[in-house]
């Protein structure tokens, strides 16, 4: 399987396991607020989905890729208590490591870092969350 059958896997794998998880959709809402491309007018609080790389690092006999994918989080509540709790049931849900592919293997899945500061706009927190898993066909 190439890198990008692979990412592709690891991208639909990540929506299905962030829309299912309780905890995520108790701070995105019952059908999470997950996008590529949020809408013009999004409801508040909401994930969009940012870069992703991915790599192979595997050896002759055994395939593997590297991905690197960045979530970010945005929020218009007062304070950062919002944004945490979001970055804390998305990591959880991610770093779970129960979740699979449709295919291929799910060989590790953690956070890199987490960060969250107040956006240009002087009203919304912006969370961001640095995601590294490893694949195999």
């Amino acid at each position: 399987m190439s890198d990008a059958n692979q990412a592709l896997a690891l991208a639909k794998a990540v929506h299905a396991t962030l829309s299912a998880n309780i905890a995520v959709q108790s701070v995105l809402g019952q059908s999470p607020r997950l996008y590529d491309h949020p809408p013009e007018d999004p409801i508040y609080p909401y994930l969009t989905y940012g870069p992703m790389r991915s790599e192979d690092i595997g050896g002759d006999d055994s395939p593997m890729t590297a991905h690197i994918m960045t979530l970010h989080l945005w929020s218009r509540y007062g304070g950062r208590a919002e944004t945490m709790a979001m970055i804390q049931a998305v990591s959880g849900a991610l770093e779970d490591g129960s979740w699979g592919l449709e295919n291929g293997h799910l060989v590790s899945a953690n956070v890199i870092f987490t960060d969250q500061f107040r956006a240009p706009d002087g009203r919304t927190i912006h969370g961001i969350i640095r995601f590294n898993a490893t694949t195999q066909p």
